[in-house]
Order: structure tokens, then C-alpha cells, then sequence
């Protein structure tokens, strides 16, 4: 072969002879490098940044369910009773855009001689200009006006924890097989 160009010889590789390579464990790579295999370690900062986010959803859930309940039960025990003037309602639209979805009205009211116009919460029916309404004020926020029917019948629920409980249960699962994927990867 002392006469034949580079170009002509043929390696083990080109001729199909893959043996060599797929005994040793490796894949021949058509382009490119080969493909890397994801580590444990990856695996443990996913896991670690997953019980971050569960930590932070269950922290901001045990406070937006307990400042809920507490509205609640401000409004019932000292809201400020008001008429509210209802200055217009506009229509809503459900999800897909093509049905209604109820309304919101906004109304006129006065507490300690300052005038507010806000959404008159739980008001969901069309009410014509004009309409007053029975309404009770927040105590804390004034800018808060609810349907006196809507408060009458409101109560404080301690089933909304039920879910934030399951969250827990779950972020403590995932504590656990994390810190014990942490400890088997130190002594493996």
C-alpha cells in the first residue's frame, strides 16, 4: 500500500468493524461529542430547589389562607356597615372568551366622611346605575367594601389548611429522601 493516497485506506470504523468500540462500553457518536450522562449531583439540586419552591408555596399559602380567615372574621365581628351607590357594572368573560362569567360592579360609599369608589366584592349580578346596596367595610382597609348578604353567610374555614397540610406532609417527604440521597452519594 505504499503507492495508495490517505485518502484511500480504510480504518476499522469505516468499514462497519464496531466490535472494538461496543465491547468498551461506548456508543460510536455519528456528530458531534459524545452525550453526557446527568450526575447525582444534578439530581440533588433539583431536589434541593423543588423544597425551596415547596417551603415558598407553603409559607405564602399559610399566610394568604390565614389573612382570609382573619378578613373574615374582622368583617363579621367589626366591619362598617355602609350603603354602597353603584356607579356601573361591566359583563365578564369565562375562560375561552365565549360565555359569561358574571359581573363586577363598582360602588359609591363614605366612611368617617371620606368618599371611596371601589369593586363591590361578591357583587357578580348585573345592578343598574343608581342601585344602593347594603355593603360592610374592612375596619383595616377602608378601600374594601363586601356584600353585607355575603358576610352574613361567610365563615371562617379551617379545611382551606387540609391542602397546605398535604403540602407539607409532601415537603417533609422530600426532605427526607433528599438528605438521604445527599448522605448515599457522600459514602458512594
Amino acid at each position: 500500500m505504499k503507492g495508495e493516497s490517505p485518502l484511500n485506506q480504510v480504518t476499522d470504523n469505516e468499514s462497519g468493524n464496531f466490535e472494538k468500540s461496543s465491547r468498551d462500553g461506548q456508543a460510536a457518536s455519528l456528530r458531534g461529542p459524545a452525550a453526557v450522562s446527568v450526575g447525582r449531583g444534578f439530581f440533588l439540586m433539583a431536589g434541593a430547589l423543588l423544597l425551596v419552591v415547596c417551603a415558598v408555596l407553603l409559607v405564602v399559602g399559610v399566610g394568604s389562607v390565614a389573612n382570609g380567615n382573619a378578613r373574615i372574621n374582622r368583617l363579621r365581628s367589626q366591619g362598617i356597615p355602609v350603603v354602597v351607590t353603584v356607579s356601573g357594572c361591566f359583563g365578564n368573560i369565562g375562560g375561552s372568551g365565549s360565555n359569561g362569567a358574571g359581573f363586577t360592579c363598582h360602588g359609591e360609599y363614605s366612611v368617617d366622611g371620606v368618599k371611596y369608589r371601589e369593586v363591590v366584592e361578591s357583587l357578580s349580578i348585573f345592578v343598574t346605575t343608581g342601585t344602593s346596596v347594603r355593603g360592610v367595610v374592612d375596619p383595616s382597609h377602608h378601600s374594601l367594601v363586601e356584600l353585607a348578604s355575603a358576610v352574613k353567610t361567610a365563615k371562617a374555614s379551617s379545611t382551606a389548611y387540609f391542602v397546605l397540610g398535604v403540602l407539607g406532609v409532601v415537603l417533609v417527604a422530600l426532605a427526607l429522601a433528599l438528605g438521604w440521597a445527599s448522605r448515599r452519594s457522600r459514602t458512594g
